[in-house]
């Protein structure tokens, strides 16, 4: 413990002499990126212990460092974050007092869940552009991982296969390229936190397309969309077509409507072509125990609403799986993970728990810009089929997305979705906004850029 503090204390230190080397509004975004290269990286659970500590201890000590440079820029009332905070402090405190075992892993949860929030709700413009442009590239950095791995290597990067108690790993076939491929992980531990990351790298392209070079969203797009498929995670894939459902029909209205008529068209060619295979995956999907398991988790909801009630409201403690595995409150399948984020919140933090996510999900969606709520339509979707709270990297980017919200500031105007003026005109060259995916550069997340 006394190396791991040292570490984290060491991060500090070396970010905040590297910090003076950046101006002021890029230190946020450069830390956010660092901590996301570290999270992506080492935090999976085929990490061995102390590095994932270590791991934890730079990022909160980076973060630290970040939130106490100065800044010039004024921000509005964080409220995802606050609501954040709110709910980490809800489960810090259920896990004081019903499972004290897991109060180390609560506690890295949510000191990076906090710090994460408050690091993008206190950044500037320039800071946003930075971790989006930075995050994208660690996008495209883990694709390439990916095909190293399928390969060369045979073997995740850099830590292998995560081995569970019952001897059993992730390793499994790719159920959506043909071939007898194994799915890829690259260096996040397992394939759906791995989609999931690539996904909402591809949604930041799409809505943030004008902060790159022209060439550059297509090749992205490209590239990413073949990691994803890499990864055989049919959930993504789906939370995938919803938001890019989403950033068309909020794109800027007058080309909204060709876009969509032009997506259609593709989507039922495409459908029309591949009709046969289409049917044969569904029938593959419904037919995979992985299908009934996520089923099955939906099916025990009024169970675990019956139990006695102070474990109803609180639920049975956090990490306690196992034991409603033993007491026929979860699935009995054969599966020893529920797959249901939501379940397993209701499980382990009863009703009080689900409320304060659920809470914390509607408030950072609700105040969330444009970018942030493409984005959170990934991660939404994958709450449904996916435990990932545990996973430090994944829950990670739900907090931050949750606090990149509008922003009314002194320099914006009140826009609609599109991005247009209320009076029906679009703004000028320096009024544009990065982030915005209605063909105009500028500010991530609607607030306006700093060079005006």
């Amino acid at each position: 413990m006394i190396v791991v503090l040292a570490g984290a204390v060491a991060a500090a230190l070396v970010a905040f002499v590297g910090g003076l080397l950046l101006p002021a509004d890029r230190r946020r975004g450069a830390a956010l990126v660092v901590a996301f290269a570290v999270l992506i990286s080492t935090t999976s659970g085929s990490a061995p212990d102390i590095v994932r500590h270590a791991a934890v201890a730079a990022v909160a000590g980076v973060s630290v460092a970040a939130l106490v440079s100065p800044r010039s820029w004024s921000i509005g009332r964080p409220r995802a974050t606050l609501a954040t905070t709110a709910f980490f402090a809800f489960s810090i405190v259920c896990v004081l007092a019903l499972a004290p075992s897991t109060i180390v892993l609560m506690a890295e949860l949510a000191a990076i869940g906090v710090a994460i929030s408050w690091l993008v709700s206190t950044s500037s413009s320039r800071d946003l552009r930075v971790f989006v442009r930075g995050l994208v590239v660690l996008g495209l950095a883990q694709v390439v991982v990916g095909v190293v791995e399928l390969t060369i290597t045979h073997r995740p990067i850099p830590f292998g296969y995560k081995v569970l108690a019952t001897g059993r790993s992730f390793v499994s076939d790719n159920k959506i390229l043909p071939g007898g491929l194994v799915r890829v992980e690259g260096t996040l531990g397992h394939p759906i936190p791995y989609a999931v990351f690539l996904a909402v790298c591809l949604v930041l392209v799409l809505v943030a397309r004008r902060t790159f070079p022209v060439w550059f969203p297509p090749f992205a797009v490209l590239v990413l969309s073949a990691g994803i498929l890499l990864s055989g995670s049919r959930s993504v894939v789906a939370a995938v077509l919803l938001a890019v459902t989403y950033v068309l029909m909020t794109s800027e209205a007058r080309s909204r409507a060709a876009k969509i008529v032009l997506t259609v068209l593709g989507a039922v060619a495409g459908a029309a072509a591949l009709a046969s295979e289409i049917v044969d995956a569904v029938g593959t999907l419904v037919a995979s125990g992985s299908y009934e398991n996520r089923m099955g988790a939906v099916r025990s909801v009024p169970g675990l609403l019956a139990r006695p009630a102070l474990e109803a409201l609180a639920g049975s403690g956090f990490g306690s799986e196992a034991e409603l595995y033993a007491r026929g409150l979860l699935p009995q399948e054969g599966f020893t993970v529920v797959d249901n984020q939501l379940v397993t919140t209701l499980a382990t933090f009863g009703i009080a728990g689900i409320v304060s996510l659920v809470a914390a999900l509607v408030v950072g969606f609700v105040h969330a810009s444009r970018t942030g709520r493409a984005v959170l339509v990934v991660m939404i979707v994958t709450l449904f089929s996916f435990d990932y709270f545990v996973w430090f990297s994944t829950s990670a980017i739900l907090w931050a997305f949750c606090a990149l919200q509008d922003r009314p500031g002194d320099d914006r105007a009140a826009l609609d979705p599109s991005g247009a003026h209320p009076s029906g005109s679009h703004r000028g060259r320096d009024d544009r906004v990065l982030g915005d995916a209605s063909d105009r550069p500028g500010v991530v997340g609607g607030t306006l850029t700093a060079a005006r």
